[in-house]
């Protein structure tokens, strides 16, 4: 079994990694912006929705 401090270990590891991922993001959408690159949403799947029509 694994002990409750190393699933405090785990967790807070995800949760880094998961904020590195949104600032890495941010970077991109931010690098984008200044170069004047414009993105647009690729539907890969049917189940998966359009975010500019469920925000």
């Amino acid at each position: 079994m694994v002990s409750q401090d190393t699933c405090r270990v785990v967790v807070q590891h995800a949760m880094n990694i998961t904020g590195l991922m949104q600032q890495i993001e941010e970077e991109i959408q931010t690098i984008l912006e200044v170069l004047g690159i414009e993105t647009e949403f690729v539907l890969f799947d049917d189940g998966f929705p359009d975010p500019s029509i469920t925000e």
